[in-house]
């Protein structure tokens, strides 16, 4: 390849020219791809321009004559006619400047080899990473493209820390671990440097997070434009849509009011039922979590504006404040935390003196500080659940028919009296009688024939097994809830 600079002296800063070219030196695998062309007539065009053409011999500080202004050439160098005498003749070519091309896997690999990111064996990792997360996506020629998400991400990144994003931090931590193979650093010494550089830039990032809410905000569909209709809201009778998040949440697009819904477990809806609490009129859900699951009725409303006689907050050690003052800053903390998806529940969602825990409820739990309340998924499979604890206990399938919780309560225990009907000729009452009202805690009747079960708060662990708390094969007898004998 060959580059020769013409300048005329006339023109002085626009007199600059250039004419290259270039020569094949050895035809190579050309000698058989034949199809393939180079120079003027080449697919695309190369970054310099550059024709195959011999380039005649040329001295420096040689003049050389120019054609006639007249000619017009195509070509934006000077063209120079072979032989002798040597002219040269002038002509514009316009162009327009072309987007360079996306990075590809191979120059990416390069780049991170070059500055120190990754080994051998976790650079090609880091890439499918990236590619998974929907970071980039694959195009023609193995090219990485960034997508919208990636984009906004790094951009978000930029903003707040553009270290993260930057390959300098990544490099360094690559460089110590190599300092700690060959001897020259200590592992300890290592890791808690690293710890705290990231503690500081995670606290950092905390604490500005807004600026990534807003490249999110404005660079993706609005709330309205997704999710689906799931409940009615209490105050406008208007649905609310279901954003899966995360955080999981409730949206109103007529008000732009989020309702933040607990993490940890699986929301569905309710059938229409409304909240029983005064001045709420929201429409429920169903809160499942554990395994194997326990279900519980859940008002978004009621969830995010707890009131401080219902009593202790789930996933909160406190009951809500007394004091307005001190209630509202409560109630907006819980409305940051949740809404930044720290809102992990793994019991019922509610107070257990929410009016409709208190509907449901049958009797304490006296293996935690919550009650047992009728599965709201009620039948055929008839069974109560602890509101704190991974506790269900079954009624037999074979015996029982409805079971259903009675707006009246024992006198002497305090909690709701419960009817079950057994079905025909399954009753174990004299008589045969399919009716029995009772108080559970204090039902010897009931207490012998249901079977108690130890789950896990887990959505997919395994429970500890189906056996009577305390005795062997879990209904009633020995050692069982029934055998207590409570009175």
């Amino acid at each position: 390849s060959t580059r020769v600079d013409f300048q005329i002296e006339e023109l002085e800063d626009q007199g600059l020219f250039s004419l290259s070219g270039k020569e094949p030196v050895s035809p190579g695998f050309l000698a058989i791809t034949m199809y393939k062309e180079y120079g003027d007539d080449a697919e695309g065009d190369d970054e310099d321009d550059e024709e195959e053409r011999a380039i005649p011999e040329f001295t420096q500080g040689e003049q050389i004559p120019l054609f006639n202004s007249s000619y017009q050439s195509s070509d934006s160098k000077v063209a120079v006619t072979s032989g002798a005498p040597c002219w040269a003749s002038l002509g514009v070519k316009e162009k327009q400047t072309t987007a360079p091309k996306h990075i590809t896997e191979s120059e990416l690999i390069t780049k991170m080899e070059k500055n120190g990111i990754g080994t051998d064996a976790s650079i090609s990792t880091h890439i499918e990473n990236v590619l998974k997360r929907n970071y980039v996506y694959l195009e023609s020629g193995r090219q990485l493209c960034p997508s919208k998400l990636g984009l906004v991400l790094v951009q978000g990144y930029h903003q707040i820390d553009a270290s993260l994003v930057l390959p300098q931090v990544r490099s360094d931590i690559e460089d110590q671990c190599s300092r700690i193979a060959k001897g020259l650093a200590s592992r300890e010494d290592v890791v808690k440097r690293a710890i705290e550089i990231f503690s500081g830039k995670f606290d950092f990032f905390v604490k500005n997070i807004e600026k990534m809410d807003i490249l999110f905000g404005t660079s993706f569909a609005k709330l309205e434009d997704v999710g689906k209709p799931f409940t009615r809201c209490g105050l406008t009778r208007r649905y609310l849509q279901y954003i899966t998040g995360p955080p999981v949440r409730l949206y109103n697009k007529y008000t732009e009011t989020v309702y933040p819904l607990p993490s940890g477990g699986v929301i569905k809806q309710w059938s229409g039922k409304k909240c029983s609490a005064p001045d709420c009129n929201f429409e429920l859900c169903l809160y499942s979590v554990g395994q194997p699951e326990r279900t519980f009725p859940l008002c978004p409303y009621c969830f995010n504006n707890p009131k401080p006689e219902w009593g202790r907050i789930p996933g909160e050690d406190n009951a809500a404040s007394t004091n307005q003052v001190d209630r509202e800053d409560d109630t907006k903390e819980r409305q940051i935390r949740r809404v930044a998806g720290k809102n992990l529940i793994l019991e019922c969602p509610l107070p257990d003196k929410h009016p409709l825990i208190a509907d449901l409820s049958v009797s304490p739990d006296p293996d935690s500080d919550g009650v047992l309340i009728l599965d709201p998924h009620l039948g055929p499979k008839w069974r109560l659940v602890s509101t704190r604890d991974p506790t269900i206990i079954h009624f037999p399938k074979d015996k029982v028919d409805k079971v259903t919780v009675l707006n009246r309560q024992d006198p002497v225990v305090g909690c709701n009296l419960m009817q079950i009907e057994f079905k025909a000729g399954q009753s174990p009452l004299e008589g045969g009688a399919t009716k029995h009202v009772c108080c559970f805690p204090m039902d010897e009747l009931v207490q012998g024939m249901v079977r108690v079960f130890h789950g896990s708060e887990r959505t997919k662990a395994s429970g500890r097994g189906g056996r009577g708390r305390g005795g062997r094969g879990g209904r009633g007898g020995r050692g069982g809830r029934g055998g207590r004998g409570r009175r």
